[in-house]
């Protein structure tokens, strides 16, 4: 059994963004620079028998607002779909499905404001709370606007539950399931878990009837939330206010090739196209940030940079990313919105070689994680935009580098899966999301955009171009990146 991985933010394949495991690795070797004092252990806040009601994090209460803020639509989620193959116990799944809700309290957790405001996160008692799986009645595989409908319904954060496990029949033998997490409740990394989890506990119940010997979880969100809170001084949150006030002092929207004009009113209906990226141009991209230091995210991120400003012209651009703070070990197997999200700004100056790109990308890019304690929300305030710029205007681009891993059941077990690589998930977050994905075997550039801003000819025509930059690069990282006659012609213009 399988489990397709997505990342933050992308609503082809997840919600702001996106299997985060693999760049909370980078993210932990970056933020290890830091010369501040080692980091002590998260104390575990006191639980009660019955309802237990604590602060919730910076992230959450974003996610709150943008869920609220279009009450219609529900596309501030995490997908995760397998098709597996062979008799399917539904009873197992349910238990093993109802092991894992026990196990993980943001999966169980409910949110409600104060008469003042304050958004709480309610941990409901493991022993009273069950989430049933949904089974549908679908045959028809090519019914895309059906399997739609059932990714698409609307969470109550309030009311519960912020997870849904969905069985959707082909056959006796085949079945698709669809996992559909608010992104409240987790992140990329959290799916992965989920799926890790729910393959071992599906094996074990279905073979004796015996719970399966998962590993232990320390902290769960609510202890998080309250360590890093405790931890931002007000000595350290002006540090942060000034750094960022200072780095993004000019900041500037990017300008991609939008091919049309959006309506008045918010239209979120998009889609997600993807063009693999060859064996050997990731070999040599991921050869070139060895020779300089930098990951495959600096890398392709420094190329984004580039493709922009051959865009429009503009030499400086502020792009989002989500950014993971699972480089703890404690911070590993909770399930849960542990990210945030950054504004990255990059001018480009004189006619540069990508090596030097490259390096004036990662050092900044390595100085923006070393202070990546100041909330989102803070960061837009502070920068004097209005609390719904953060979920709209400062959100127009967003790049991740990611990796979706497969979830492979025990040796021996009687299913077999195949992962559900582009489920019908027809919306996006944001008008334009690009994301660098590797696979087991593969690696694509995926394109998200709003229908209403860029026609699907021009979404693939963007993946192309980055794709086509990427292959230069890998041939000559040394090319001038602006005025080379080496320059592949832009199809998106």
């Amino acid at each position: 059994m399988t489990a397709h991985l997505p990342a933050p933010g992308s609503p082809a394949s997840a919600g702001p963004t996106a299997d985060l495991a693999a760049r909370a690795r980078l993210e932990a070797a970056l933020l290890a620079r830091r010369t501040r004092a080692p980091r002590t252990g998260v104390p575990r806040l006191p639980r009660g028998p019955g309802e237990n009601e604590y602060p919730t994090a910076p992230i959450q209460r974003f996610l709150w607002d943008a869920h609220h803020a279009d009450p219609g639509r529900n596309i501030w989620v995490v997908l995760g779909g397998v098709r597996v193959t062979g008799r399917l116990d539904l009873t197992a799944l349910q238990r093993a499905f109802d092991l894992v809700v026990e196990r993980h309290e943001a999966l169980r957790t409910l949110y409600r404001t104060t008469p003042d405001g304050e958004l709480l996160q309610v941990v409901q008692p493991a022993a009273n709370y069950r989430v049933a799986l949904r089974l549908h009645e679908m045959t028809d595989r090519q019914d895309e606007q059906e399997l739609a409908a059932v990714l698409s319904g609307r969470f109550d954060l309030e009311r519960g539950p912020v997870i849904r496990l969905d069985v959707l029949p082909l056959s006796e033998q085949e079945h698709d399931l669809a996992l559909v997490l608010h992104h409240i409740a987790g992140d990329g990394a959290t799916v992965h878990l989920i799926a890790e989890e729910l393959a071992a506990a599906y094996s074990s119940f279905a073979a004796d009837g015996a719970a399966p010997p998962l590993p232990a979880i320390g902290v769960q969100p609510a202890d998080i939330a309250a360590w890093r809170s405790a931890r931002l001084t007000t000595a350290r949150r002006r540090e942060l206010l000034d750094y960022w006030t200072g780095r993004l002092a000019d900041l500037r929207l990017p300008a991609p090739p939008a091919d049309r004009t959006p309506a008045a009113v918010l239209d979120t209906r998009g889609r997600t196209h993807q063009l693999r990226l060859s064996d050997t141009t990731l070999q040599a991209l991921r050869r070139i940030g060895a020779e300089h230091s930098a990951s495959l995210f600096l890398v392709t991120l420094a190329a984004f940079y580039v493709l922009l400003v051959r865009y429009s012209g503009q030499r400086a651009n502020t792009v989002a990313a989500p950014v993971s703070y699972r480089d703890q070990p404690e911070f590993h197997r909770p399930a849960g919105a542990l990210f945030d999200l950054m504004l990255l700004h990059t001018e480009l100056t004189g006619d540069p070689r990508f090596v030097e790109v490259l390096a004036q990308v990662r050092d900044r890019t390595v100085d923006d994680f070393e202070h990546a304690e100041l909330p989102y929300p803070e960061v837009v305030a502070a920068l004097g935009y209005r609390p719904e710029d953060s979920h709209g205007l400062l959100q127009q681009v967003l790049f991740t580098e990611e990796t979706d891993a497969g979830v492979p059941l025990p040796a021996g077990h009687a299913l077999a899966g195949e992962v559900i690589s582009a489920p019908p998930w027809h919306h996006a977050l944001r008008p334009l999301t690009v994301r660098v994905t590797g696979r087991p075997g593969s690696t694509h550039i995926v394109v998200t955009h709003r229908l209403d801003r860029f026609s699907e000819q021009r979404a693939r025509n963007i993946a192309a171009d980055f794709v086509d930059l990427l292959d230069l690069i890998a041939t000559d990282p040394t090319v001038r990146v602006l005025g080379s006659p080496a320059l592949p012609a832009l199809r998106a213009r």
